[in-house]
């Protein structure tokens, strides 16, 4: 009995005190609670990424859009090492968000300075695949182009897609001269051409010669408006011999085409 008495004395006491203190006691206790839980749960988000191994981490990444990539490195540290080693680079004006209807030379001037931070700051390891789209570009400074092959086109690289714009007509010394973008074929020998598997140029100038070294691993070759004569292309496919399919769209320098017999894999040919 005098245990019931006291409960109840008990049950008393607190009522009063919570009667006194007003409901404002209550709101900010539960206002209390939830802060906490959310505390709580932005603490647990926040431990999840870097508890992922990194080899995880990297596939994630690499699976990212360029602008995706980009904003998750500017968030994250765990992605910073990882954005400089990034297999995959795709530019263009979709994947570096420049306005399409700005005038060509804000978008040149715009794609080539995103395009050379982003291949300054690159440690060139591990890329494997590299696609330039400029072809909305004008008046290019051939130096970039080079400089951004020379610090992807390592061994390792297995796609390489450069689409240039339409060659422009400069004057040096009062005389009109197309100006294209010779390709340095000098990139892909000493080994560094041995990986690469897919090779797509569209306006440009390829001057294969006997030193090209073997492009064993290539399976692809595309070929657009570029310049190259039926004796260079014979000493491009005589150098690439796994190739499986092969496109030549409008490359007026070839007179003749010649398929060396030991391309007895190619199962593929359009010549337009």
């Amino acid at each position: 009995m005098r245990l019931l008495m006291s409960r109840k004395r008990h049950r008393l006491r607190c009522r009063r005190r919570i009667r006194d203190r007003g409901p404002v006691a209550l709101v900010a206790k539960r206002k209390s609670l939830r802060c906490q839980q959310d505390d709580n749960y932005h603490v647990d988000r926040g431990i999840s990424c870097p508890d992922l191994p990194e080899d995880i981490l990297r596939h994630i990444h690499a699976k990212m859009t360029l602008r995706d990539a980009a904003r998750a490195t500017c968030a994250s540290h765990a992605f910073r090492h990882n954005w400089i080693c990034r297999p995959n680079l795709t530019f263009s004006l979709g994947t570096l968000g420049l306005n399409r209807n700005a005038s060509r030379d804000v978008i040149t001037r715009d794609l080539i300075s995103k395009i050379d931070l982003i291949m300054q700051n690159h440690s060139g390891i591990g890329v494997k695949t590299l696609d330039i789209d400029l072809y909305s570009c004008d008046n290019i400074d051939f130096a970039y182009l080079d400089s951004w092959l020379r610090i992807a086109v390592t061994p390792g690289i297995e796609e390489l897609i450069l689409t240039l714009p339409l060659p422009s007509i400069v004057f040096e010394n009062a005389l009109p001269i197309i100006s294209v973008y010779n390709f340095p074929c000098s990139l892909l020998s000493n080994g560094s051409g041995n990986s690469i598997q897919y090779l797509n140029l569209c306006y440009c100038t390829l001057r294969p010669t006997a030193g090209l070294g073997c492009l064993r691993s290539l399976t692809r070759l595309h070929m657009s408006c570029t310049r190259i004569t039926g004796d260079e292309l014979w000493c491009l496919l005589s150098n690439s011999p796994a190739l499986v399919c092969l496109k030549l769209l409008h490359c007026e320098e070839i007179i003749s085409l010649k398929i060396p017999s030991l391309l007895q894999r190619l199962r593929f040919l359009e010549v337009s």
